[in-house]
């Protein structure tokens, strides 16, 4: 089986996992729910900051901005430990419940709050790059733009399985960003494709709700305009959510068969071609 082949195979295989666990999608809805909570919650101190003189708002601005990122992070952080808890259970044969699973996280708080605060800080660190680019000169804003741009994606590579190791190993944040890095040079090829390929098939299938919202601003008649771009919105966030969750469920499995062994439900044919096994491992099939 070629490499496309094999992907799309994995693919289709990560969307029959969420439909055996139909309740793992309550996981990131509960996710963006808090978010928002905690978003709205912040706006208070935003106002009062705007309020205070520069030599004191600005180092508040960027604490706040801190608590910003680490709190979205461990929202997220929890609500994927809970997906990846329910998937390598059903993986390994089992049905997680949905508390069960969110009682796993909770075992696991200490290693959610850690990731949290080493995400919240790499996110305020891309900030200030960000902040440093709206300050340069042309040349300058080019130069930091383009660092940040690289510095983003290869952070997100590197820890595309981190949350499967602090689910599976335990491991703390370092630890776990070694291990991700060691398991994606053993799925390069898979890895790359859930990265860049799931992703611009999830903006695929985002056209026909761009498409339903253009055409509701079009009709001028504020009905059919409403009509219109609420179906798109809830378009986009329905593909948003199921295609988050099987990107989180594309790794999961591809995560197992590289330190576990064989997932259940997923053709071995299949994952044989997407691992390419540790040489001082002596992990074989």
């Amino acid at each position: 089986m070629g490499f496309w082949a094999r992907s799309w195979a994995l693919t289709r295989m990560s969307f029959a996992v969420i439909d055996a666990d139909r309740e793992m999608i309550w996981f990131p809805i509960i996710a963006a729910f808090f978010s928002i909570l905690f978003s709205v919650a912040l706006i208070v101190p935003t106002f009062v900051l705007a309020l205070l003189p520069e030599d004191i708002s600005a180092p508040a601005e960027v604490a706040v901005l801190f608590v910003t990122y680490f709190g979205l992070a461990f929202i997220a952080t929890f609500s994927n430990t809970c997906v990846v808890y329910t998937t390598k259970v059903r993986l390994s044969g089992g049905d997680a419940t949905f508390l069960e699973s969110i009682g796993f996280a909770l075992k696991r708080i200490h290693l959610i709050l850690a990731w949290s605060l080493v995400s919240a800080s790499v996110g305020l660190f891309l900030r200030l790059l960000d902040a440093m680019a709206e300050r340069a000169g042309l040349i300058g804003k080019i130069l930091l733009s383009i660092l940040r741009a690289i510095l983003a994606s290869a952070w997100s590579l590197m820890t595309l399985f981190v949350i499967p190791s602090m689910v599976y190993r335990g491991l703390g944040p370092f630890a776990a960003i070694k291990d991700s890095m060691q398991t994606l040079r053993n799925t390069w090829g898979e890895s790359l494709f859930r990265y860049y390929g799931v992703g611009f098939a999830a903006f695929l299938c985002s056209i026909p709700c761009f498409m339903l919202i253009v055409g509701g601003f079009a009709a001028q008649i504020p009905a059919i305009t409403i009509s219109l771009v609420t179906l798109g919105l809830l378009g986009l966030l329905t593909v948003s959510l199921v295609f988050s969750l099987a990107s989180t469920v594309f790794n999961t499995a591809l995560y197992h068969y590289a330190t576990t062994g064989m997932p259940a439900g997923f053709d071995p044919e299949v994952l044989r071609g997407a691992l390419r096994p540790r040489a001082s491992s002596g992990f074989s099939l």
